[in-house]
This record gives structure tokens, C-alpha cells and sequence, in this order.
């Protein structure tokens, strides 16, 4: 994630450097952990050290524990870059230093002990500063999402469907909650469901679209 100031570089250029960072790491020093270049999306780099960032940090959603963690991550930051070339383009308001510090103390908050924080700083080598540019950009990546996929109240035959096929979502006290006590819990998932979809089928046609030059993925092939 340290793209604003990233310069522009050719696949040919990402390659040499992929493989000059490959030869030259020391055998010896099997244990250390060296950064590199895992993708290049139109131009902005992706590091390993930007997928340890997200991860240790909890920046994105984990993906199926029995699979890649690496390449779960690499993706959706993939995805993020696509979506933040976007965002630039239509330059939504920038948020204030509170909303930012609020992000700042959710990120202490998801990790088990006060010492984490510095640990997962640490690792990814970045600083506090650096994680709060990021934040940043997630708020205008979420003020971009809502004012762009907007999706209408659903109505009440919508609202029972869902009720009736989805009757484990919405329990209480190991009960089932009745349709009006959970109307609005359902209201609130069907329009999350609908508008994720929208974004996912957004974010699948700027991948059609876009330069991508996943490295990570080609060199497990």
C-alpha cells in the first residue's frame, strides 16, 4: 500500500527486479524476511511487506483459513488499488483527523494485546503515520462506495422471503426472532447483500479492464 508515491514501472522492469531480489537474498539467512514486489496494478506496486500490513492488522477480511493467506490478501488488495484509481478520478470529501483516529483505535482494538500493535507495525515496516494514510484512504474508498451503489429499501415481500429462507439468520437467546422484531435485521443484510454484489461485479469489470501483473500467482504456477 505504498502507492501514491510509487513510481510507474514496466512488467520488464517488475521482472528484473523480482529476480534481482531472488539471486541476490542470502542463503545463509534463511530466516530472514525479505520484501518484494508481489503485483503491479496499472503501474502501482504491491509489496509483500503491504500484504503483511493488511493482514497483521486486520486492514481486510481474512480469507478461507485453509487456503492462501498470502494470495487471499494479495487479491483483495488488488482490488483496492483498482478501486482507489477510481476514487481519484471523482476525488470524494476528505475525512476529518477524528474519523481517522477512531479507524487508528479499531485497529488497536481487533488485536489481542497492547504490544501487537507495535509488533505488527514492526513486521510490515511501516509507522503509525504511514497506517494512518491508509485509513485514510479506506474512509474515502467507503464515502466513494455509498454515495456511487445505493440500493432501495426492500419491500415486504422481499422482507419475508428472505425471513422464511434464511429463518437460523436471525435468532435470539437460541430462539427465533419473529418477522417484526427482526424486520430490521433483515432489512439491513438484504441491502448489504445487494449492494456487496454490486461492488463485486464493479470491482470484476475493472479487472477485465485493467493492467495487473501478478507475480505472486504466476511464480506458483
Amino acid at each position: 500500500m505504498h502507492h501514491r508515491n510509487r513510481q510507474w514501472l514496466s512488467q520488464l522492469t517488475i521482472t528484473i527486479l523480482q529476480l534481482a531480489i531472488s539471486f541476490s537474498a542470502p542463503r545463509a539467512v534463511a530466516a530472514e524476511v525479505i520484501d518484494r514486489v508481489l503485483a503491479v496494478v496499472a503501474g502501482q506496486v504491491i509489496m509483500l511487506s503491504d500484504v503483511t500490513a493488511a493482514r497483521d492488522l486486520g486492514l481486510v477480511k481474512p480469507g478461507d483459513p485453509q487456503g492462501d493467506p498470502i494470495g487471499a490478501v494479495l487479491s483483495k488488495l488488488i482490488d483496492r488499488e483498482l478501486i482507489l484509481a477510481q476514487v481519484d478520478r471523482y476525488s470524494p470529501p476528505e475525512p476529518g483527523a477524528e474519523a481517522i483516529d477512531r479507524e487508528v483505535q479499531n485497529v488497536r482494538a481487533r488485536l489481542a494485546q497492547p504490544d501487537d500493535f507495535a509488533a505488527a507495525l514492526s513486521r510490515s515496516g511501516i509507522d503509525e503515520q504511514h497506517l494512518r494514510d491508509i485509513l485514510r484512504e479506506d474512509l474515502r474508498i467507503r464515502e466513494y462506495e455509498d454515495e456511487r451503489f445505493t440500493v432501495p429499501a426492500p419491500g415486504d415481500v422481499e422482507l419475508g422471503r428472505y425471513y422464511r429462507e434464511h429463518p437460523q439468520m436471525f435468532m435470539r437467546d437460541r430462539q427465533p426472532m419473529s418477522f417484526e422484531d427482526a424486520r430490521a435485521e433483515i432489512a439491513r443484510v438484504l441491502i448489504e447483500e445487494q449492494r456487496s454484489a454490486l461492488i463485486a461485479g464493479w470491482v470484476a469489470g475493472l479487472r477485465r479492464r485493467a493492467d495487473i501483473v501478478d507475480l505472486y500467482s504466476a511464480g506458483r504456477k
